[in-house]
C-alpha cells in the first residue's frame, strides 16, 4: 500500500489548502518587499548634493547587491535607473550613473555565487572607480589629471554614503527581532528615510510640495515616538539632506530640527500636545524667516504644515504604539523579558499538565483493575467446584462413574451443594444423596471451602473498594491540578510606566529607596512593592510614601494588610501597596451550642483574601459535638488555606471535597459548606453552596433569598457546588445561617419566613445586634430548647453608594 494513501480525502484537501495559503502569503511578502525596494531606489537615486552629483542611488544599489538576492538586485537596479532618468536636464552626468548602475549589477550577479562579501565589495568599488574614470576620460574628455581629480571627488561622495546606508539598512533588518535600538541607530534609520524624502523634490500637487509634507510628517512622528533627542537629530539631518539640493539648508535644518526638539519634549502629553507645540514653533520660525527675508523663506508653507498635521493625527494610535514597542529599548526589553517569563511559565505549566495526565492514567489503571476483579468472579464458581471434587472425589472408588458417565449431573449437584452451604440452609442435593458414598466428607469440605471463600471475598471486596476509592482520589487530584495550572497560567504584567512615575516622585522629594516593583494582575489591578531602609516602626511608608504614590499615579492606593516585611540580613523593609477597594465589609458571627453539648459542631471564618475579595465560610458538621466540630473545622481551615495561597474558591472546595471523601469508618460524618465571596472593587458577590441552607440579602426595601439543593461535601466524588451571583451596594446586609437556626421544630424545618420578618422589622441594626437577635429569636421560637447548633453570620457592606 502506498504511504499516505490511507489519508482521508478531507485531510488531503485541508493540507493542500494550507500549502496554497502559505505559498500565497510568501508571494505577497516577496511582492511587498520588491515594491518597497523599487520605490526606495527611485526616490534615493533622485537625491542630489550641492555640487549636483547624485551618489545616493549607486550607494543604495551597492548595499542591495551585496545582499546576494538577484531578484531584489535587478528590481533595485531598475528603480535606480528610472530615478536617474528623471534627473535628465538637471544632473550633468546622468549618463554616467545610468551606465554605472547596470555595470555593477551585472558584475555583482556574476560574482556573488563564488566571491566572499568583502572581496565582492572591493571588486564593486574597483569597477565603480574604473567606470567613473573612463566616463570622465573618454566621454567628458578631461585631461588625465582632471579626470583623476573628478573621479576621486565622485568616489569620495559614494563611499561614505554607502557606509551610512549600509548601517541604516542593517538597523532596519533588526526590526521584529530581540535587538534593542540605540539613539545612534534610530538616527541612522531616520537618515535613510531622509534620503527617500529628499528624492521627492520638484514633485508638487496644486503647488503644494510633497517633500515638505512628508519631511514635516516624518519629523513629527519620530519626535512623538522617540522623544526630543532623536527628534531633534532627525529633524536636523532631514533638513540638511533635503536642503542640499536647493541651497536652503539653514531654513530646513532649523525649522525641522526645532519642530523635532519641541515635539519630543511634549510627547508625554499625547499626540495633540506634541502637534500643537510643533505647529506653534513652526509658525514662529516661519514668521522669523519671512520677516528677515532669509533665503528659502518661501520653501515651507503654512498649508503644507496643516496637511502634515492632519496626516499625523489621522494615523491610528495603534501604529504609533507598534512603532514605540519596536524602537523604545525600555519597552521592547520589557516585552522580551515578559516573553522569557511566559516561556518559563509555559515549561512549568507543561510539567503540571504532564503530572495531571499521570494522575488520570493512574485513576484509569486502578479502575481497570477493579473491573478485572468483577470479571474474575465469573470463573470462581467453577474453581470452587473443582476444588471440592479434588478434595473428596480424588480417592473415591466411584469416581469414574460420577465424573465420567454422569459428569454433567454431578457438576450441577456440586454447584447446588455449595449454594446450600453458603445460604446456610436447604436440603442435600438428591443426585448426591442417591450415589455419593462420602456424604459426611463432602459436607465438611464444602463448608470449609465456602467459609474460606467468604473470607477471601471480604478481603477482595475491600481491595476493590480501596482501588475504586484511590482511582476517584487520583481523578479528583488531577482535576485540581488542572485548575491550579489555569491559575498559574494567568498573566502578571510588569508596569514600567508606574515604576518610573513613582521613582520620579520619590527622587523629587529626596526619599531614598532601593527598589520599586509594579505589576498588574489578570484583572488589571496594580500592586506595588517598595523596598527601602527600615524606618524602625515610624511608619514612613504610610505617612509619607503613600500620599506621594497616590499623587504620582493619579490613583488611590492603600497599604496591604500584611504590612511591611523586614529582611533580617539586609535590614531592608518591603512595603506592599495595592489599589484601594471601593467597598468595605463589617462582619459579626453569633452562635449557640446544642443543649447538653459544650463543643460547637459549626465552624466559620471571614476576612479579606489576597485576590481582593472578602470571603465568608460557614460549615455545618453533620450532627453535633466534638466530632462534627472537627469535620466542619477541617473543611473551613482547608478552604481558608487554599484561598490564602492564591487558588480559586472552586479549586479550594473541590480539593477539600477530595480529602473529605476519604472516609475510613461508617461513623465518620459529612459537612456542608456555605461560602460567599464579595469582590471589594465591583461589589459582586458569589454564593457557593454545598449542602447549605438558604442565605439572605437585605437591600433597602427588598429581600433576596439564595436557596440551594445540593449534597454536603464529601459525599460525591466531585463537589456538588451551586453558584449564585448577585451585586451589592452600600448598606446591603448578607445573612448566612446554619440549619440549626431554621430547624427549631419539626413543622417549620427549613423555612426562612420568620428570619425575613425579623430582618425587616429590625432594619438599621448593626451586624452584631442583628446576628445575636436572630439567635435569640430562634431560641424563643423553639421554647428555649436548642435542638442543634445555631450559627448566624451577618455582613454589612459599606462604600460606594448606589
Amino acid at each position: 500500500m502506498q504511504y499516505g494513501a490511507e489519508l482521508k480525502a478531507y485531510e488531503r484537501i485541508n493540507k493542500s489548502k494550507e500549502v496554497k495559503k502559505n505559498q500565497s502569503e510568501a508571494y505577497n511578502r516577496v511582492l511587498a518587499k520588491s515594491i518597497t525596494f523599487l520605490v526606495m531606489s527611485i526616490l534615493i537615486s533622485r537625491t542630489m548634493l550641492i555640487n549636483k552629483s547624485a551618489p545616493f542611488g549607486v550607494a543604495f544599489l551597492a548595499v542591495v547587491l551585496l545582499m546576494e538576492d538577484n531578484r531584489l538586485s535587478l528590481i533595485t537596479s531598475l528603480g535606480t535607473i528610472l530615478g536617474y532618468i528623471t534627473l535628465r536636464g538637471t544632473l550633468d552626468n546622468t549618463f554616467m550613473y545610468i551606465t554605472l548602475v547596470p555595470t555593477i549589477t551585472l558584475v555583482a550577479i556574476i560574482t556573488n555565487s563564488f566571491l566572499k562579501k568583502s572581496t565582492e565589495r572591493m571588486l564593486l568599488g574597483f569597477v565603480t572607480l574604473v567606470t567613473i574614470l573612463g566616463y570622465n576620460f573618454f566621454i567628458r574628455e578631461y585631461s588625465t589629471l582632471m579626470a583623476l581629480g573628478v573621479t576621486f571627488i565622485e568616489s569620495l561622495c559614494i563611499v561614505p554614503v554607502y557606509f551610512i546606508i549600509d548601517y541604516s539598512v542593517g538597523c532596519f533588518r533588526e526590526v521584529k527581532t530581540k535587538h534593542l535600538f540605540s539613539n545612534e541607530e534610530l538616527i541612522s534609520m531616520s537618515i535613510l528615510a531622509s534620503f527617500m524624502v529628499a528624492g521627492m523634490w520638484n514633485i508638487n500637487v496644486f503647488g503644494i510640495s510633497l517633500l515638505n509634507i512628508f519631511s514635516l510628517l516624518i519629523v513629527l512622528g519620530i519626535s512623538y515616538v522617540c522623544g526630543s533627542t532623536v527628534g531633534a537629530a532627525s529633524g536636523i539631518s532631514m533638513g540638511v539632506i533635503v536642503g542640499m539640493s536647493n541651497n536652503t539648508i539653514f531654513v530646513y535644518a532649523s525649522m525641522l530640527g526645532i519642530c523635532g526638539l519641541v515635539g519630543g519634549l511634549f510627547k508625554e502629553g499625547g499626540k495633540l500636545l506634541t502637534l500643537l507645540s510643533s505647529l506653534v514653533v513652526f509658525a514662529i520660525m516661519k514668521i522669523y524667516t519671512v520677516s528677515y527675508s532669509l533665503e528659502g523663506n518661501t520653501q515651507l508653507m503654512i498649508i503644507e504644515a496643516v496637511i502634515a498635521a492632519v496626516a499625523f493625527l489621522a494615523i491610528p494610535e495603534k501604529i504609533y504604539e507598534m512603532i514605540v514597542n519596536e524602537v523604545d529599548s525600555e519597552k521592547k526589553g520589557q516585552s522580551i523579558d515578559q516573553n522569557y517569563v511566559d516561556k518559563i511559565r509555559g515549561i512549568f505549566v507543561d510539567r503540571l499538565d504532564q503530572f495531571s495526565e499521570v494522575l488520570i492514567n493512574m485513576s484509569s489503571i486502578l479502575n481497570n483493575l477493579a473491573d478485572n476483579d468483577k470479571l474474575d468472579m465469573k470463573s470462581k464458581s467453577s474453581a470452587l467446584i473443582e476444588n471440592l471434587a479434588n478434595r473428596v472425589c480424588g480417592s473415591c472408588n466411584t469416581n469414574c462413574i460420577c465424573w465420567n458417565r454422569e459428569m454433567h449431573h454431578t457438576y450441577s449437584a456440586f454447584g447446588d451443594l455449595l449454594e446450600v452451604v453458603q445460604s446456610g440452609g436447604g436440603e442435600f442435593p438428591q443426585e448426591l444423596e442417591r450415589k455419593c458414598i462420602k456424604k459426611a466428607s463432602l459436607i465438611r469440605n464444602a463448608e470449609d471451602i465456602v467459609n474460606k471463600y467468604i473470607i477471601s471475598e471480604m478481603w477482595r471486596s475491600r481491595l476493590a473498594e480501596g482501588r475504586e476509592l484511590l482511582a476517584n482520589q487520583f481523578n479528583n487530584m488531577a482535576k485540581s491540578v488542572e485548575e491550579i495550572v489555569d491559575e498559574f497560567a494567568t498573566d502578571l504584567k510588569e508596569d514600567k510606566e508606574s515604576e518610573k512615575n513613582i521613582m520620579r516622585m520619590l527622587d523629587k522629594h529626596g526619599i531614598e529607596y532601593n527598589d520599586v516593583f509594579c505589576i498588574n494582575d489578570k484583572k488589571g489591578r496594580l500592586t506595588i512593592q517598595l523596598t527601602t531602609k527600615s524606618c524602625d516602626g515610624i511608619g514612613i511608608c504610610v505617612k509619607t510614601m503613600l500620599p506621594l504614590i497616590n499623587d504620582s499615579l493619579g490613583k488611590v492606593m492603600m497599604f496591604k494588610d500584611d504590612g511591611c516585611r523586614i529582611d533580617p540580613v539586609t535590614k531592608h523593609c518591603t512595603a506592599t501597596f495595592e489599589e484601594a477597594t471601593k467597598f468595605q465589609v463589617k462582619t459579626y458571627a453569633a452562635r449557640q451550642c446544642k443543649d447538653g453539648q459544650t463543643t460547637y459542631g459549626d465552624s466559620f471564618s471571614f476576612g479579606r483574601v489576597k485576590d481582593g475579595s472578602y470571603m465568608v465560610v460557614l460549615s455545618d458538621g453533620m450532627g453535633s459535638g466534638p466530632q462534627a466540630g472537627r469535620e466542619s473545622e477541617a473543611a473551613v481551615e482547608l478552604i481558608e488555606k487554599f484561598t490564602g495561597a492564591g487558588f480559586s474558591k472552586t479549586t479550594a472546595i473541590n480539593t477539600v471535597n477530595s480529602i473529605m471523601t476519604l472516609k475510613f469508618s461508617e461513623e465518620e460524618k459529612f459537612s456542608t459548606v456555605d461560602l460567599s465571596s464579595i469582590d471589594l472593587y465591583t461589589g459582586e458577590i458569589d454564593f457557593m453552596k454545598v449542602g447549605a441552607v438558604a442565605s439572605i440579602i437585605k437591600s433597602d426595601d427588598t429581600v433576596d433569598i439564595i436557596k440551594s439543593k445540593t449534597l454536603p461535601i464529601g459525599i460525591l466524588d466531585k463537589a456538588d457546588i451551586e453558584v449564585h451571583k448577585k451585586t451589592l451596594k452600600h448598606g446591603d446586609i448578607v445573612v448566612m445561617l446554619s440549619d440549626g437556626v431554621l430547624d427549631y421544630d419539626d413543622e417549620s424545618c427549613g423555612k426562612v419566613d420568620w428570619v425575613l420578618d425579623y430582618i425587616c422589622r429590625n432594619d438599621g441594626l448593626t451586624p452584631r445586634d442583628l446576628a445575636e437577635g436572630i439567635i435569640a429569636e430562634a431560641k424563643k421560637l423553639s421554647g428555649n430548647k436548642v435542638k442543634d447548633d445555631m450559627t448566624v453570620v451577618v455582613s454589612k457592606i459599606y462604600g460606594a453608594a448606589a
